[in-house]
Order: structure tokens, then C-alpha cells, then sequence
């Protein structure tokens, strides 16, 4: 077989910056790589330089038989997660996902003051939601699309004068309802952009 650059991704985001989404469960969800998000999918802004991962766990266990061999190989567990850093701190969109909807309140400027946010930090657990992650390579695009997922991490907060405040988030992703999605916790799409001429 012979090497083709041409095969390679090199993930970037598109020209309009928009990588990563978040909707309520039950907004309708993209079945390919490009047609148009639902607009419940709001936009989290800009992603920093480490990009996305998406992680999957396989956990298996050798069952043994009598005289010590391995007899079979069996899969005990599996999980798939997504983690990416969020650089846009201020944004509504980031706070409700990072601290959850109830807790984020937004009060409009007046002429008194500007548009003012109280940001509760409780126990509750974040909601359950969809997401879209997004990323492009030249012509190519590729979006992983989880009907249900859970932001179970926010990594740790540093206000500081020589960088950004960024929330980094884990998302733990569970089986899909949908028949469509045929059981993945995250289906992936993607589109070369290569057109029949």
C-alpha cells in the first residue's frame, strides 16, 4: 500500500471559530457531517490549542480455566468521553454548561450598570444533554454527535494576568435512545468535500 497524505486530518475549526454545542435532550440531532445544526445547539466559542479528545475505555477480564491458560477474553465495562477547554469565560453559553442552566442568571444593563451575571456553585449534578463537536482539515469535516451526555468534570480555575480563564470539561457519554444512532455513545461523521464533478 502506498502513503497518501492526502488520507490525513489535521483538525482545525472552521472559519467561524464554532467547535463545540450544547442543546437539551430531545433537540432534534444532525445525521451527517454537514447540514445545519438545530439552533438550540448554541455555540461555546473558542477552544484552546490542545483542541478536543475523545477517549474511549475498554475494561476486560481473562477468564481462566482449569490448568491456569486463558480460555477467553471478556469486556467488562466501556466507556467514551469527551474533553475539551473552553477559552471564552464570559460567554453565557460556557457558564450554564460549566455551573448548569438554573444556576447561571443573567441581568440586562440598565443605565446604571452593565449586564450583570450571578453564577451559583452548588452540588447539583450537571443535566444530562446533546452535544456536537466540530472539526475541519482543508475540505474535510468531521462531527462527533452525542444525544446524551453529562459533563461530569470542570477542571480547575486560575484567574491569572498572563493567560485566560478557561473552564476544561469532561463529558462522560451514555447509550443513545434513538434507534438511529444504532447504540453509540457517540456517532462520528464525516464528509471528504470531495464533489462528483
Amino acid at each position: 500500500m502506498t502513503v497518501n497524505v492526502n488520507n490525513a486530518f489535521v483538525g482545525t475549526p472552521h472559519i467561524d471559530g464554532g467547535v463545540f454545542f450544547r442543546a437539551p435532550v430531545g433537540t432534534e440531532l444532525p445525521t451527517d457531517a454537514l447540514s445545519a445544526l438545530d439552533p438550540l445547539f448554541l455555540d461555546h466559542g473558542a477552544v484552546g490549542e490542545d483542541g478536543l479528545t475523545v477517549a474511549q475505555t475498554r475494561d476486560n477480564t481473562d477468564i481462566k480455566m482449569f490448568g491456569g491458560k486463558t480460555f477467553i477474553n471478556v469486556q467488562t465495562n466501556y466507556d467514551e468521553t469527551i474533553t475539551i477547554t473552553l477559552l471564552e469565560d464570559d460567554l453565557v453559553a460556557v457558564l450554564k454548561t460549566s455551573f448548569g442552566d438554573a444556576n447561571v442568571i443573567t441581568t440586562p444593563a440598565t443605565a446604571t450598570h452593565g449586564v450583570q451575571k450571578t453564577i451559583y456553585h452548588t452540588a447539583d449534578p450537571l443535566p444530562i444533554s446533546s452535544f456536537v463537536v466540530e472539526a475541519i482539515s482543508g475540505k474535510k469535516t468531521k462531527r462527533y454527535v452525542v444525544e446524551n451526555g453529562q459533563v461530569v468534570t470542570v477542571g480547575e480555575v486560575k484567574d491569572v494576568h498572563n493567560n485566560v480563564t478557561s473552564r476544561t470539561l469532561t463529558i462522560k457519554t451514555y447509550a443513545p435512545t434513538s434507534v438511529e444512532l444504532k447504540g453509540g455513545n457517540v456517532v462520528e461523521y464525516r464528509d471528504d468535500g470531495v464533489l462528483t464533478p
